[in-house]
């Protein structure tokens, strides 16, 4: 018996487990539908790039494959994988094998809830996840008829978050992991800086948000803190805002002509 094994060892050996019964007797893999619902947790990068290549090779001939995950290496090596199949590029979208959803969390009445749709533009086209966190935020500055209140904030610090994060391990690369000393070596407005860090803290990390079917107040900052991040993210480098920007034109017209 294997004893006190890590989180990520038992997921491998599960993982496994599952792809080798998909050759069992009691199921036929032509035939049948094969989901695999994020299978890299807790693994590091070495051996999500085993598990990739055990599950492509071992789901090949399935009749109808699923693949959910939040892990975005993950999703880059199937993208890469599903858009190189025979007839994926056809421009006759029913002739294409395979389809690409994402789905988009929010909150309803206090309650969350969440929306299967078409897969982000950016997300599809682009290898960074990047592209697509800097496309959220900005829709929620650029735009002041984009809706507001809990149902439209209730993701936005955890994107923004993510966003800021990003942004300042390329730039100040050497302190990846130390938010708050990356940004004391951007000369930026102090109080507007303070007020970034605090929100993301409070409202990212926190566990749960007291009460929120009573008070959707609790998040009226976001919109004005994401301004503050985005006007941040342009006063540290101008132009890379101004090229995020093009890129985010060139996308919805990709968008609108497919």
């Amino acid at each position: 018996p294997a004893t006190n094994l890590s989180e990520g060892e038992r997921t491998a050996i599960a993982f496994l487990y599952f792809l080798k019964t998909l050759k069992a007797k009691d199921f036929s893999l032509a035939d049948g539908i094969v989901v695999i619902d994020d299978p890299v947790s807790s693994l590091d990068a070495n051996a999500l790039f085993c598990a990739f290549s055990f599950m492509k090779v071992r789901t090949k001939d399935a009749g109808q494959l699923f693949i959910l995950t939040h892990n975005f290496p993950l999703f880059r090596q199937i993208k890469n994988l599903f858009n190189h199949m025979k007839h994926q590029r056809s421009k006759e979208v029913d002739k294409r094998p395979c389809r690409f959803y994402m789905v988009e969390a929010g909150s309803i009445a206090g309650k969350r809830n969440a929306v299967i749709k078409a897969l982000d533009p950016l997300l599809h086209s682009y290898e960074s996840e990047y592209h697509y966190l800097f496309k959220r935020v900005y829709e929620q500055t650029g735009n002041e008829s984009a809706p507001c209140g809990l149902e439209a904030f209730y993701s936005m610090p955890n994107i923004g978050r993510r966003l800021l994060e990003a942004f300042m391990a390329f730039r100040y690369p050497a302190e990846t992991g130390h938010l708050n000393e990356q940004l004391d070596h951007v000369q930026f407005d102090t109080a507007k800086k303070a007020r970034i860090i605090r929100f993301f803290h409070t409202y990212s990390h926190d566990g749960r948000i007291a009460e929120p079917e009573h008070d959707i107040s609790i998040l009226a900052e976001t919109r004005e803190v994401l301004k503050d991040l985005m006007a941040l993210v342009k006063s540290e480098d101008e132009r890379h805002y101004d090229e995020m920007l093009k890129l985010l034109g060139s996308a919805e017209v990709g968008a609108e002509q497919n």
